[in-house]
């Protein structure tokens, strides 16, 4: 009797469902629909939860923005965050005001989760021009649970700027300067963290795969974002140091990151930090330099691979990182465990280390800290630009 139930609601369930993607003018997955709205779904009931970001900074900065005019807000001082995203919120207090608070507030973010994974499965489909592997890292992304973990619980941008970095990850892969810096200054006029980047960048513009005479572009594009605030009366030094702001208001060697510094105490901070930033600085032009020297062309895989290093390394060895600032190393690690598939317990190694230090429990951030090093040595000892001695067979394309 239980087995004949199961088969009948099956059966009701399955015959609406392909009869939907049966009407759809192009052909659809029935588990890309599925796993679409389950990631729907969840977001949805993770909601109404209210983080202390969202308590203390968001919902006040919606409030003040609904209470001084809107659009007339923004000559205030009122956020420490960059013009680029208090344009959304500007949009949730006065064009969604009939929405729930916090479901304005963070539908933009969770919106940008699938721009995340589309993106990815752009990428990814490079690499599979057939098949459904870029789909399945579509849903990766889309169901990673530090991606919904950011967004739907606590509010979060970093799917924003992040977008912006794997657009210009995208355009790079396709020979499109422009746009890939474009959108490099995109990700940049949200959050300062799209300098994780930077490496990449700067190793490509050593290669001459990316011409100095474009790079302007970059700041460019910040300005033309922060012009409205401008116009609205807020002065433009501030405007232009909302970044430089931003980096002296913690004081803590690490803030929930499971890096390096999570094994020196924060007594040390002021001796730390310079070094911490020195060392960074200087592993990235080393990082250039080599690559620079390298004879071995910069293909598809290799620009994957680079760029997973590149946003592992700088949160790993930069001081004052928060937990949130894996962000790109969650998304890339996913992208480059489809493009170098055995090596697939990167993107695992590195989405545990991040969720569990969303989690916030101190023990386990501090553990989690050793094989996220391993991980970050493991990739960068695999990239034949850096240790050309390297078994080429990863970058060698089958059949």
């Amino acid at each position: 009797m239980t087995k004949a139930f199961e088969k009948t609601l099956l059966r009701l369930v399955k015959s609406p469902l392909n009869r939907f993607l049966n009407s759809l003018p192009f052909p659809v997955p029935g588990y890309l629909l599925i796993g679409i709205i389950l990631a729907v779904v969840i977001r949805l009931l993770c909601v109404p939860n209210k983080s202390v970001d969202y308590k203390f900074f968001l919902a006040r900065w919606y409030d003040f923005i609904a209470s001084h005019g809107g659009l007339s807000a923004l000559k205030y001082s009122f956020a420490d965050y960059t013009p680029s995203y208090l344009y959304w919120i500007l949009i949730a207090a006065t064009l969604l005001s009939g929405l729930p608070k916090i479901f304005a507030i963070k539908l933009f973010a969770m919106t940008v989760d699938f721009i995340c994974g589309f993106l990815t499965y752009k990428i990814v489909r490079l690499k599979y021009p057939k098949g459904n592997k870029p789909i399945f890292a579509f849903l990766a992304v889309i169901l990673s649970p530090t991606v919904i973990y950011n967004s739907a619980l606590w509010g979060q941008c970093d799917s924003i700027y992040t977008a912006g970095l794997i657009a210009c990850i995208y355009f790079l892969s396709i020979q499109k300067e422009i746009p890939a810096l474009l959108s490099f200054g995109v990700g940049l006029s949200f959050k300062l963290q799209a300098m994780f980047l930077a490496p990449l960048l700067l190793a490509l513009l050593f290669k001459k795969r990316i011409h100095w005479y474009y790079l302007p572009l970059i700041p460019a594009v910040y300005i033309i974002l922060v012009l409205p605030s401008w116009l609205m009366g807020r002065p433009i030094q501030e405007l232009l140091l909302v970044y430089f702001n931003q980096a002296n208001k913690y004081k803590q060697l690490a803030k929930g990151a499971p890096n390096l510094y999570q094994w020196i105490p924060n007594n040390f901070y002021n001796i730390v930090v310079p070094i911490g930033l020195t060392l960074t600085i200087s592993a990235i032009f080393l990082l250039a330099y080599i690559v620079y020297k390298s004879k071995l062309k910069i293909t598809q895989d290799r620009l994957i691979h680079l760029a997973t290093i590149s946003v592992l390394f700088m949160p790993y060895i930069l001081p004052k990182m928060h937990e949130r600032y894996f962000y790109p190393a969650d998304i890339l690690s996913i992208i480059f465990a489809f493009y170098f598939p055995r090596y697939f317990w990167v993107a695992i190694v590195v989405q545990m280390a991040s969720f569990f230090s969303y989690l916030g429990t101190p023990i386990l951030i501090q553990l989690f800290s050793i094989p996220l090093g391993f991980t970050l040595w493991f990739v960068v000892q695999k990239c034949d630009l850096i240790y050309p001695k390297l078994n080429f067979r990863e970058y060698v394309p089958k059949g």
